[in-house]
């Protein structure tokens, strides 16, 4: 993990915790995929929370200094994918979290210990 990854990484991280996001989990698939390096996944407890979860990511990462992400999904989506270039977030009501079940894909590459990106 390079210096900046680390740093994007932990905003990501830092907003969606102080935003309340559930069940938090990011994988680092740099290895498996030709479009990105960590895969994060967390779970909105509704639509308007998935909505100020991905529009927090967007102002954080602004604030220090990293480009605007690409958002996928408006105020009324179940799913807000947002592409911030070396790590997508996947913003997901508890139902299409599990019907997808998209952490089963990335499931043989490694977990990040969310613990090391704490403040």
């Amino acid at each position: 993990m390079t210096k900046n990854d680390y740093r994007k990484l932990r905003t990501i991280v830092d907003v969606l915790n102080d935003k309340k996001g559930i069940n938090l989990m990011a994988f680092d698939v740099d290895k498996q995929s030709g479009y990105t390096d960590y895969m994060v996944f967390v779970t909105g407890t509704s639509i308007q929370h998935n909505k100020t979860m991905s529009d927090a990511i967007a102002r954080a990462l602004k604030t220090d200094g990293f480009s605007k992400p690409v958002q996928e999904g408006d105020k009324n989506s179940k799913w807000i994918l947002i592409d911030a270039g070396d790590i997508v977030v996947n913003v997901m009501l508890d139902e299409i979290r599990h019907y997808y079940d998209l952490e089963t894909l990335w499931s043989d590459c490694a977990k990040v210990d969310l613990n090391i990106l704490e403040k």
